[in-house]
């Protein structure tokens, strides 16, 4: 039996609660990766079949929104433990500060009454230092609207046009998309497979399957460092593990965006 391969995902890591995801846990993750012997790979090399021939499991780790704090806190414990991820930016995000309401865990774009506390964005330079360390720089759209909403007639700046402004920026591929809010159907898969993508993430939960849709891909939000084993233990979908699975559905709403 083949291994069941998860794409975990995440947005803040260790910045300002209530919307990010506490350090110590994150670290938490990586040491239970390593610890299991996990092979960690982008979205990029799961779906072209680019993965370690010695038998060791793997596993994917994807950052969303290009949030500054990726860079800050996540890309150093990356290069501590000698791990790849994929990073979905948002080009239209550059110098762009985000504001969260504490009281409810929302997000706006600009600041509001009530939104007190901010979130930087990555700019072209950490995004460049960033592949140059062997992280896959994936798009998460041009300006993060959900592309259900999106005029047909805009949908190209948001795949095709994002992806070419990124590939002139680093120098490099930008094989996979991420949907924005995690919202998508056939019209959104199209554009992406027709921007030139090899492939596309979600926020529904399951694990990759290799003849399943590629710009369909599931992913696993997972908070609950005992879920965090269950998922990459196969056993995500056992009726003893959705107990501790609770903490992705409170915040899957607000989290996704």
């Amino acid at each position: 039996m083949s291994q069941a391969i998860p794409i975990f995902y995440y947005h803040s890591v260790g910045g300002a609660p209530p919307q990010t995801l506490a350090l110590t846990v994150f670290r938490r993750h990586l040491e239970s990766l390593r610890a299991h012997n996990f092979t960690l790979i982008t979205v990029a090399d799961l779906v072209q079949g680019r993965r370690p021939h010695d038998g060791r499991p793997c596993a994917v780790l994807a950052f969303d929104d290009g949030l500054l704090d990726n860079y800050e806190n996540v890309f150093p414990l990356l290069l501590e433990f000698g791990f790849r991820a994929t990073f979905y930016v948002v080009p239209g995000y550059d110098g762009v500060t985000r504001w969260v309401n504490p009281r409810n865990g929302r997000w706006s774009d600009v600041a509001r009454q009530s939104y007190t506390i901010s979130f930087a964005s990555m700019q072209k330079n950490q995004r460049r230092e960033l592949v140059a360390h062997g992280m896959e720089i994936g798009c998460h759209s041009f300006t993060h609207r959900r592309l259900t909403r999106v005029p047909v007639r805009e949908l190209a700046h948001e795949t095709r046009g994002a992806r070419v402004f990124l590939e002139d920026e680093l120098g490099a591929a930008v094989q996979t998309f991420c949907y924005p809010n995690g919202a998508f159907g056939r019209r959104e898969m199209d554009a992406v497979r027709s921007a030139g993508f090899v492939a596309a993430c979600g926020t529904m939960p399951g694990y990759y399957r290799a003849h399943g849709n590629p710009y369909a891909l599931r992913r696993f939000l997972v908070e609950n460092p005992l879920f965090f084993e269950e998922v990459l233990g196969g056993r995500a979908f056992h009726p003893a593990a959705w107990p501790l699975s609770w903490v992705r559905w409170r915040n899957a709403q607000v989290a996704c965006r």
